[in-house]
């Protein structure tokens, strides 16, 4: 892809960019989920990072200009391919759309309008649909926990100490929804080395720098769940909750130094992460999973006592 500078009138109004590792099957769906968008001003680049299924001849099959494929070099990892994403896109605007989820037809018609009534947001971000592996629309109990999470049942902008507790609280922002603008968040918003939370990590610090954030409380998007995503596979062991409980610790901090009490408080207690942790090793227990129930119950206490939740191997399975 050619990184010459782009002048405005020569850019698309919102680039569409999807880290792609494998599943070739999926990333065709989402292909098709983007040139099925009502409007017709964007580009599209798919990102693969040294997967074991290259996708130059799916995206060829295309025949469409807009879209184009890069392969890297090297490996970048999860949010290193996410920051790729982003600095490869010429939009002022860009959705990073992961290789296994399905925009809505109207998703990039609505967000360009909510960019338009909030042009100094540095995040757009939508509700989602929940779908599974075979594409059909599902509801898990952690959407139903997210479904209940305290948050405006309006479109409405997040900023603040109010807006950040509730963030840190839970994560209701599913990242995949999330338009980006570029000239507010950078080439490299997201924290690389982190593989489960840098669109959390990424969320929270833009809200504890005093940037803003615009929720669109209509689902957008379809967002996939089943065994082989990266979130699964993180948590089934304790790879997740170690990188939750180390998130929120530097946010209980990063909230305490700017008097930001309300965000503070509710980084230190953990309540939504610690009952996660208690749920999936119940889960564990039940399945006879026993060493991976004791790894979680061994981090819930370290973190209740405020020792090192770090871990020097995985949970045996």
């Amino acid at each position: 892809m050619d990184d010459a500078p782009q002048t405005p009138a020569s850019r698309p109004a919102i680039s569409f960019a999807i880290p792609y590792y494998r599943g070739i099957d999926y990333l065709r769906e989402a292909i098709d989920s983007v040139v099925a968008q009502t409007v017709d001003d964007w580009e599209l680049v798919v990102v693969d990072d040294q997967g074991p299924e290259p996708a130059e001849q799916l995206v060829a099959s295309y025949d469409d200009a807009r879209i184009s494929y890069v392969r890297n070099t090297r490996n970048l990892g999860l949010a290193g391919n996410w920051n790729e994403c982003v600095r490869l896109s010429r939009a002022p605007w860009v959705n990073v759309l992961h290789g296994d989820d399905r925009l809505l037809p109207h998703y990039a018609r609505t967000v360009l309008a909510a960019t338009a009534a909030n042009p100094d947001t540095a995040v757009i971000f939508t509700d989602a649909f929940n779908i599974d592996a075979a594409g059909e629309r599902t509801r898990t109990l952690a959407d139903l926990v997210k479904e209940h999470l305290p948050r405006r049942s309006d479109d409405h902008r997040l900023e603040g100490d109010a807006d950040l507790a509730g963030l840190l609280f839970g994560n209701y922002i599913i990242c995949p929804s999330m338009l980006l603008q570029r000239a507010v968040v950078g080439t490299t918003p997201f924290r690389d080395g982190l593989r489960f939370v840098p669109d959390w990590e990424f969320t929270t610090r833009l809200l504890l720098e005093g940037h803003a954030l615009f929720a669109v409380r209509k689902p957008l998007i379809e967002y996939r769940r089943h065994s082989k995503t990266e979130t699964s596979l993180l948590t089934s062991d304790s790879s997740r909750f170690i990188e939750e409980i180390q998130l929120l610790r530097q946010r209980q901090a990063d909230c305490a130094s700017r008097g930001l009490e309300r965000s503070a408080r509710t980084a230190r207690r953990r309540v939504t992460a610690r009952g996660h942790i208690v749920v999936r090793a119940a889960f564990d227990m039940v399945a006879g999973r026993w060493a991976a129930a004791r790894s979680k119950w061994r981090i819930l206490w370290s973190d209740v006592r405020g020792l090192d939740v770090g871990m020097d191997d995985p949970d045996p399975q």
